[in-house]
């Protein structure tokens, strides 16, 4: 029972960082886009 709880926790945990790590970059990428439009449209404003 041990071993194969350990075998699968093998399989899982480097699946789970790639998975986080990909989610992360796509979090930061989704508000790095959203504060550039946020400062586009204000730029944008106070020209007019």
């Amino acid at each position: 029972m041990l071993l194969s709880l350990v075998g699968l926790a093998a399989i899982i945990i480097p699946f789970h960082h790639k998975l986080e790590h990909w989610a992360v970059n796509k979090l930061v990428e989704n508000n790095k886009r959203t504060r550039l439009e946020a400062a586009k449209l204000t730029i944008q404003q106070l020209e007019e």
